[in-house]
């Protein structure tokens, strides 16, 4: 069974609400002057007090990593350690990297995101007629989660796949609400793929990947041989560790497939903090809070693959990920060139230390008597 994003919302909505009062009470980096040089012993703690808690995490100030640690095992049947370089499944951070795809495909006048998806492709559903690329980057585009009776097979291909999706009815009518939808980011992988006649995953990496340096990135699928890549975990409610169910990648395309480590996702900020990739019209539409992300809270909003909070007290972009055997976050505050990211190989029923440790890490940072 694939992880659901409604687990989270329950905390999240308690939990941005103490954010917000948090940071305004606290004051921001000056004129971006970096803290003192420490060595941040309470996030070590902070990590620490997990219990079996396996995972990398990073803090960078405008580029530069001031905190970099590894936790745990990457493979406990074997007692590998996780390194800095150990890849981990970064399940829906997978979706900015495919909104900026798209972007990219927007720029080249190749898509127009007003445009139906019956315009690119011709083979869908007649119930599919109204969608657009602007509901399928918002979720607002009427497509279900997931299918909730399909099985995890090994060896579905990509087409008996898309077969799957486009006999699930819609879950609402397109373009009325927000449904945070995986199956409407598999369609834009295919949608990518048709416009710029290459594969979904050779297009990633030459557009976004290289000219990035991510290095250490990709998509990873059940029979692809990684090099350091992490075995996933699931931590029971008396604190047994598990491996994780079978999941495949290929279900989760262009909404979850992809692997990545802590220091190339440090890369990815430039995506949104330079014009390395896109243009400054176009990261502002990416940017642009469209609707109510309503899994998470009356104050996060959606824009293109990705949360956004922006009010008096904080302007933050970021995206969660989590499926079997992994979580992970990706937060960025822009006026302050904070970048936060951690990534895990153990799951917890209880998945808020992605947000309590945003918490603290901002906090610590940007009080006066740091």
């Amino acid at each position: 069974m694939t992880t659901s994003r409604n687990q989270f919302m329950n905390f999240h909505k308690l939990i941005y609400f103490s954010l917000i009062i948090t940071i305004s009470c606290s004051c921001n980096v000056s004129d971006k002057q970096k803290p003192p040089n420490r060595d941040y012993q309470e996030f070590d703690v902070f990590f620490q007090s997990i219990q079996n808690f396996s995972g990398n995490a990073l803090v960078a100030i405008d580029g530069e990593s001031i905190y970099s640690k590894s936790f745990g095992y990457a493979s406990r049947e074997l007692l590998v350690e996780n390194t800095i370089d150990t890849k981990f499944r970064i399940g829906s951070i997978s979706k900015p990297i495919t909104a900026i795809a798209v972007m990219i495909l927007v720029e080249k006048r190749l898509i127009d995101v007003n445009e139906h998806l019956a315009t690119y492709i011709s083979d869908i559903p007649i119930t599919w007629k109204d969608i657009t690329i602007h509901q399928l980057l918002t979720h607002t585009s009427g497509l279900a989660f997931q299918p909730e009776d399909w099985e995890p097979k090994h060896d579905l291909t990509l087409e008996e796949i898309f077969e799957i999706y486009k006999n699930h009815p819609l879950a609402y009518v397109s373009g009325t609400t927000m449904n945070y939808s995986n199956m409407g980011y598999f369609v834009l992988s295919i949608l990518i793929e048709k416009v710029s006649n290459m594969p979904f995953e050779s297009f990633i990496q030459e557009e976004i990947f290289e000219k990035l340096g991510m290095i250490n990135s990709g998509g990873d699928y059940p029979n692809r041989i990684l090099m350091q890549r992490a075995k996933g975990y699931e931590v029971k409610g008396d604190g047994k560790v598990e491996n994780a169910d079978f999941d495949n990648m290929l279900l989760k395309r262009g909404a979850g497939n992809m692997y990545s480590t802590v220091e190339d996702l440090l890369k990815l900020d430039k995506a949104f903090s330079s014009n390395i990739l896109l243009k400054e019209e176009t990261l502002a539409q990416m940017m642009t809070p469209y609707t109510t992300d309503i899994d998470m809270g009356k104050d996060i909003n959606y824009g293109y693959g990705l949360d956004i909070v922006k009010n008096d007290s904080i302007n933050m972009i970021f995206h969660t990920g989590g499926v079997l055997g992994f979580d992970s976050m990706f937060y960025v505050f822009p006026d302050e060139g904070i970048v936060i990211i951690a990534c895990a190989n153990t799951t917890k029923l209880n998945r808020d230390w992605r947000t309590d440790f945003q918490k603290l890490v901002y906090k610590t940072i940007t009080t006066t008597d740091n």
